[in-house]
């Protein structure tokens, strides 16, 4: 599967993120070590499927993409911090990402706190920066369903269910799928949303993209799992088997490889359904559905 357009989106993405970055560095005479581990995390690598996914959703309501690329970056500096955060110590404690040593293990576990901070302070600042000839309480709506996607009612909810299942060991499937529904479809979920917000999409559109990016979100993460079983240090570029070292719930923990596989191919086939109808920009929402079955990292 090519996914040329998605590699367009990344390479316009990847180009936005180091021009303000170098305005940052313009503005901070320190040198900062912060500075530098905020660069280091985002340009680690990454297929930026989630401010893809804002840049799509846009599209469907008529925007173009230079129009909402500060917006997408915006999403993938808090994507960055997430991962920043979610690799600490207290957190799932993993001293690879993307291959190379995760920001606590470069820079300490003070400064990638700081460095995650300092990711979603400037994610939120670029939503934020106005945007011609679009609808300030258009850009207000999408940057509060953001927020609300990955606060405590979204990503950071089903993060603080996971530490606290981590802690009392074995639950059940409902605790599973508040997690998977929080801390990982709720972020994607925010970003496709975003972009089809800021366009003004109508409430039809919207319904349709909310339920293509639910499911989506649950196979990204049951396909996770499986990789975690699955794949090799190589491919992932991050130690696998840590689901089991941390002793986390996960979908083939419950119902085992095969049966988890079926769920996940499930929701991609549901996903893909609410999508058909929207042409071209609906046709690359499909194949990154199906990319997932296929991906190995």
């Amino acid at each position: 599967m090519s996914l040329d357009f998605l590699k367009e989106y990344e390479d316009k993405i990847n180009e936005n993120i180091k021009g303000n970055l170098d305005e940052i560095r313009l503005s901070d005479k320190s040198d900062s070590v912060i500075l530098e581990g905020m660069e280091y995390a985002l340009l680690a690598g990454g297929k930026r499927i989630r401010p893809a996914f804002c840049i799509i959703g846009a599209l469907i309501g008529g925007l173009k993409v230079e129009e909402v690329l500060n917006f997408a970056s915006g999403i993938e500096f808090i994507h960055t911090y997430s991962l920043v955060h979610d690799d600490l110590p207290g957190m799932d404690d993993d001293e690879l990402r993307r291959g190379k040593p995760t920001c606590h293990v470069k820079y300490g576990v003070g400064e990638a706190i700081l460095i995650g901070d300092s990711l979603l302070t400037h994610g939120i600042s670029l939503l934020l920066q106005p945007i011609d000839g679009l609808k300030i309480e258009n850009q207000f709506k999408a940057v509060r369903f953001m927020m609300d996607s990955i606060g405590l009612l979204g990503m950071i909810g089903g993060q603080a269910a996971d530490l606290k299942q981590e802690k009392k060991g074995p639950s059940n499937l409902e605790t599973l799928e508040y997690i998977h529904k929080h801390k990982t479809s709720k972020l994607l979920e925010g970003s496709l949303i975003s972009g089809a917000i800021l366009a003004d999409a109508n409430d039809f559109v919207k319904s349709d993209l909310l339920n293509y990016s639910k499911g989506f979100g649950l196979a990204f993460q049951i396909t996770d799992d499986i990789l975690d079983l699955t794949s090799s240090v190589e491919e992932l570029g991050k130690p696998i088997g840590s689901d089991l070292r941390n002793e986390k719930l996960t979908y083939p923990k419950i119902f085992g490889l095969t049966k988890a596989r079926s769920m996940a191919l499930d929701e991609i086939e549901k996903c893909k359904s609410n999508v058909k109808k929207y042409g071209e920009h609906g046709q690359q929402l499909i194949e990154l559905a199906d990319y997932l079955i296929e991906r190995r990292k």
